[in-house]
C-alpha cells in the first residue's frame, strides 16, 4: 500500500489577478485529502472515494489497459476521472498498467471549496511522479496556487509568470489572529466558471497587478488589526471594481468588522475580521459552519 496526502487551501489575497502574475497569499488548511493505492491480482482499476463522513460517495471500475469505464455510480464524475487518468498516461506512459484499488478520503465537505480537485490532482501527480502543475494545466486550469498549498505546510506567497511558479514560504501568524474567522457561505462557487466570467469582463493592467502584490506583501507584515483591515478593504475595493460586483460586506451592514471573499467571489468561505463573538453573529445569519484561525489553518 502506498499513501499520499495533500492540504486544502484558501486564497487570502490576489484572487483573479494571480492569474496575471500578481503575488498572492495562499493558506494551507488543516483539512485535506488522502489517496492510498493497493495492488490487485487482476486487470481492473477500482476507484473508491469517501466523503468527510467516511461514506462512499463515488466508485468506479475501469479496465486498466484501456481505462474503459465498466461500472460506476456517477457516470459524469467517472468520465472526468477517466479523462484525468488518460492525461496522466500521456505525461507518464508507465502509469497505472497493472490492477489497483485506489481509495481517496476527504477531510472536508467537497462543497466547501477547499480544494477537492487540487488535492486530487496533487495526490495523483505524486503517485505518477509527474509535475502537478502540468497536470493541473491540462485538466482544471488556474494559477496553481492551490497546488502549491497542497504541498506546502506553511502559508505561501505565490506568483506565476510564463508557466513558472514562484513559491515563498512565509509567516502568517498575526497577533490579532483571535479576531480572524473563516465562515462558509452555504453555497459552492464554481472556480472555473468564475475565472472565465472574470476574463470576459475585466482588463488587468500592470498597475493593478503591482498594487495587489504590494497589498499581499504588506498583509504579511501587519502588526495591528486596524492596519490589516484597511489593507483588506482596499483589496476588496480593487476586486469589486474589476468584477463590477459589490463587496461581500454589503450583505452584512450591521457586522462590526471587515469581511473579505477568499478565492472566487460568490461562494465558499470568507474571512471575517472582528469581535471574538463573530462566529455567533454569523450563526444567527444561518451560517453554521465556521472556524477559528487555529482550527482552520496549518
Amino acid at each position: 500500500m502506498t499513501n499520499f496526502y495533500s492540504n486544502g487551501k484558501v486564497l487570502l489575497s490576489g484572487e483573479y489577478v494571480v492569474l496575471y502574475g500578481a503575488e498572492a497569499i495562499g493558506l494551507p488548511t488543516k483539512m485535506g485529502q488522502s489517496l492510498t493505492v493497493h495492488n490487485r491480482d487482476d486487470n481492473f482499476i477500482e476507484w473508491i472515494s469517501f466523503n468527510i463522513n467516511k461514506k462512499i460517495w463515488f466508485n468506479c471500475i475501469f479496465k486498466n489497459a484501456s481505462l474503459t469505464i465498466l461500472k460506476t455510480n456517477e457516470p459524469k464524475i467517472a468520465k472526468r476521472l477517466q479523462g484525468i487518468l488518460k492525461i496522466v498516461r500521456e505525461l507518464n506512459p508507465e502509469f497505472l498498467l497493472s490492477g489497483k484499488t485506489i481509495k481517496t478520503t476527504l477531510d472536508f465537505d467537497f462543497r466547501w471549496g477547499l480544494g477537492s480537485s487540487s488535492t486530487l490532482i496533487n495526490n495523483i501527480a505524486q503517485w505518477a511522479k509527474i509535475n502537478p502543475y502540468d497536470l493541473l494545466k491540462k485538466t482544471f486550469g488556474g494559477s496553481g496556487y492551490d497546488i502549491a498549498c497542497a504541498s506546502n505546510n506553511s502559508p505561501i506567497l505565490f506568483s506565476s509568470n510564463s508557466n513558472k511558479q514562484v513559491i515563498k514560504p512565509v509567516n502568517f501568524n498575526p497577533k490579532f489572529k483571535d479576531n480572524l474567522f473563516f465562515i462558509y457561505q452555504n453555497k459552492m462557487q464554481n472556480s472555473q466558471k468564475s475565472i472565465l466570467d472574470f476574463q470576459n469582463k475585466a482588463y488587468i493592467g500592470s498597475s493593478i497587478i503591482d498594487e495587489v502584490s504590494m497589498i499581499s506583501n504588506k498583509l504579511l507584515l501587519c502588526s495591528s488589526i486596524d492596519e490589516f483591515s484597511k489593507l483588506i478593504n482596499t483589496h476588496e475595493a480593487i476586486i469589486s471594481k474589476l468584477l463590477k460586483t459589490n463587496p461581500l460586506i454589503k450583505n452584512f451592514p450591521d457586522y462590526n468588522g471587515v469581511i473579505k471573499s477568499l478565492g472566487a467571489w460568490g461562494g465558499d468561505f470568507f474571512l471575517a475580521i472582528g469581535p471574538e463573538n463573530s462566529m455567533e453573529y454569523f450563526k444567527k445569519k444561518g451560517m453554521n459552519i465556521s472556524f477559528s484561525f487555529d482550527d482552520f489553518l496549518l
